[in-house]
């Protein structure tokens, strides 16, 4: 029997037991992998639905809030006025914040004021009996103060937002105590506030989520359900185990449980298998192809092998796979003349030429003083020079065969892996620069220039790239900003640094104040103890402000002895009793160099936008003849009049 009888004897039924073993751990392993990764995917969109309902319930829960702590509201409740309700709480206004009903109600459960935007209740619930609107607001105030929506025992803090079914209605049900704008004052009562969950709502969640939602009335959980929080004053949340709706679905479902254990809403997240499928298909496809290739193989082998050739083919394998393993063995033998032969000869060539050119580069970048690095298509560090590793403060073996990820920040890594990308994807260079952790802890600002390595068929295999400290440049930049951006005398911003951020405030807030301020008698100072005093007084100046002011209040110098503060959302009462403050703080005694100056006052002009002014500069301008006129006067807080 001739080597390709014997070769075709054991090859074929190795390969017919090898292609059974695949064909069942397929289905055992594999499959089971893919559905796993199905599951974890429909686990992960069932995470976000709750994270989103979580938002959307903190996010009605502020807006509730900061009607419930409003001077006004507090003030309705001492003294129920229906201008009130008409002005606050129009139906408009209703569908703007996203509610379906408000209501102000006051300790003893009785309703102050309310509105109701419950129209086309049929068209917006299909399929279920909707009850009556006097029905359903009754029940919905009955289940508010069941659940302690006045059950607040002085705590302004107390709330609920819990998502609950009304009538057969689903909501999400919110209650506020009403108190002063600073949330100080005694509960006068509490707000109650709603958002129903209808066909329009539900849709929505949809394309937010990118799964299919359904909200079931099966609200009976089993043994299997597990809880995803601790229960508390704002309900709990149970998670069901997977279901799995045919061979192309799957199901989840989330089911709210009221404070009281109750359970009341019920969400089923639908997702598909689209692993399973694709690996249910790409195992079949592999079988096929498999026994395709196979007879093209046999046949091939058939036809083609010839005993001398694979004889000669193993006795070259042999020592090309000895080269680098055996000292001795660092060349390829004789094998004839012909193409075998030659082949032989080029290969001992090739790899005279490779050590030649392999110690000539070796030498060049242990030469150099950047570093330099070779990655694989992975991110592992293969290559790494003596200027990189000094750079780092790695030796070479610590650094070779490590992920790049653990020279970044985490804050730094998305960045690098997009650019990993990018190079990987194109045939161009991309610079990258950022802090690198060294060896020792400390973090040191670098720039590296990647290109990407090519394979002979053009297919991605690495990176290399060349590693520079940047560190002196980043510091000199940081430093030109600081300086271009800041008073040298008092540490604040400067005028330019308020040009910038009053028209920015402008942009992003819907109400702001600005204070004025000039130092009366600032030049007596200069004349009487000198201009080094006097700038002692101006940094004293600016550390009273910096202390008296919050986040993210701003203060600047403007030039000589002028200030000006910006408050970002501020009232105008807000502004004022600032103004008040920095009267007493800014008006108090200097003990500086030994002096004790106590003529010094501030005058303040306050302007405030949008009422005093509608741009920046006009609102620079109303500040300014506001603290004129207070400067008529001085030791004086002035809001702007126009005339």
């Amino acid at each position: 029997m001739n080597l390709r009888a014997r070769l075709l004897l054991l090859f074929l039924p190795l390969f017919a037991a090898s292609l059974a073993g695949v064909w069942v751990l397929s289905d055992m392993i594999l499959l089971d992998r893919f559905d796993r990764g199905d599951r974890q995917r429909l686990a992960d969109e069932v995470r976000i639905v709750h994270k989103r309902i979580g938002f959307e319930k903190q996010r009605y829960l502020d807006i509730a809030r900061s009607y419930a702590w409003w001077d006004s509201s507090y003030a309705f409740m001492q003294k129920p006025d229906s201008k009130f309700v008409e002005e606050n709480l129009e139906v408009d206004m209703l569908g703007f914040l996203g509610f379906d009903y408000v209501m102000y109600v006051d300790g003893d459960g009785r309703i102050a004021g309310q509105r109701w935007k419950l129209d086309h209740l049929p068209e917006r619930f299909p399929g279920i009996a909707v009850p009556s609107a006097g029905d359903l607001q009754r029940d919905i105030l009955k289940t508010a103060i069941d659940l302690g929506a006045l059950k607040f025992n002085d705590d302004t803090k107390h709330s609920i937002d819990q998502l609950v079914q009304i009538s057969g209605l689903p909501q999400l049900l919110l209650s506020y105590p009403i108190s002063n704008t600073a949330g100080q004052a005694k509960p006068a009562g509490a707000l109650i506030a709603g958002v129903l969950f209808d066909r329009r709502r539900m849709s929505a969640l949809e394309n937010q989520m990118g799964a299919r939602l359904r909200l079931a009335n099966d609200t009976r959980p089993d043994s299997e359900w597990r809880p995803l929080n601790i229960p508390s004053n704002r309900g709990a949340t149970l998670l069901s185990p997977r279901q799995v709706l045919g061979r192309n679905k799957q199901q989840m479902s989330l089911l709210y449980l009221s404070s009281q254990g109750q359970p009341q809403m019920r969400i089923d997240v639908i997702s598909p298998r689209p692993l399973y499928l694709q690996g249910r298909q790409s195992i079949r496809l592999f079988l096929y192809l498999a026994l395709a290739l196979l007879a093209t193989a046999l046949l091939l082998a058939y036809l083609a092998l010839e005993f001398w050739i694979i004889r000669r083919v193993r006795t070259l394998n042999r020592e090309v796979s000895s080269i680098g393993q055996d000292e001795s063995q660092q060349r390829l033998g004789s094998l004839g003349n012909d193409e075998l032969g030659q082949l032989a000869g080029e290969m001992n060539h090739m790899l005279d030429r490779l050590e030649q050119s392999e110690a000539r580069d070796r030498a060049i970048l242990n030469a150099i003083h950047d570093g330099y690095f070779e990655m694989d298509d992975q991110g592992i560090i293969l290559t790494a020079n003596t200027a990189l590793c000094r750079m780092l403060g790695y030796a070479e073996e610590e650094l070779i065969g490590q992920h790049y990820r653990m020279l970044l920040l985490d804050a730094d890594l998305e960045r690098a892996q997009s650019l990993y990308r990018q190079v990987r994807s194109e045939q161009e260079e991309t610079t990258f620069a950022a802090p690198f952790k060294r060896h020792d802890g400390r973090l040191v600002n670098f720039e590296t220039r990647m290109s990407a390595i090519r394979d002979a068929h053009g297919g991605f295999a690495g990176l290399r790239g060349i590693l520079r400290d940047i560190s002196d440049q980043i510091a000199y930049q940081n430093q030109l900003i600081d300086l271009a951006f800041r008073d040298a005398v008092t540490g604040l911003g400067n005028r330019k640094a308020f040009d910038e951020q009053l028209p920015a405030a402008i942009s992003r807030c819907e109400r702001i104040a600005l204070l004025y301020i000039d130092l009366d008698k600032f030049k007596q100072v200069n004349d009487r103890f000198g201009h080094a005093v006097g700038d002692d007084l101006l940094n004293a100046v600016g550390e009273r402000l910096r202390s008296s002011l919050r986040q993210p209040d701003q203060a600047f110098r403007l030039g000589g002895d002028e200030f000006a503060v910006l408050l970002e959302e501020a009232e105008p009462a807000q502004a004022e009793s600032l103004g008040m403050r920095l009267l007493r703080v800014l008006g108090n005694a200097y003990g500086l160099a030994g002096q004790h100056i106590d003529f010094v006052t501030p005058s303040i002009g306050i302007a405030l936008y949008p009422q005093d002014a509608k741009d920046a500069d006009a609102l620079t301008h109303a500040a300014d003849i506001a603290m004129y006129q207070a400067k008529q006067e001085r030791n004086r807080c002035l809001r702007y009049k126009p005339a």
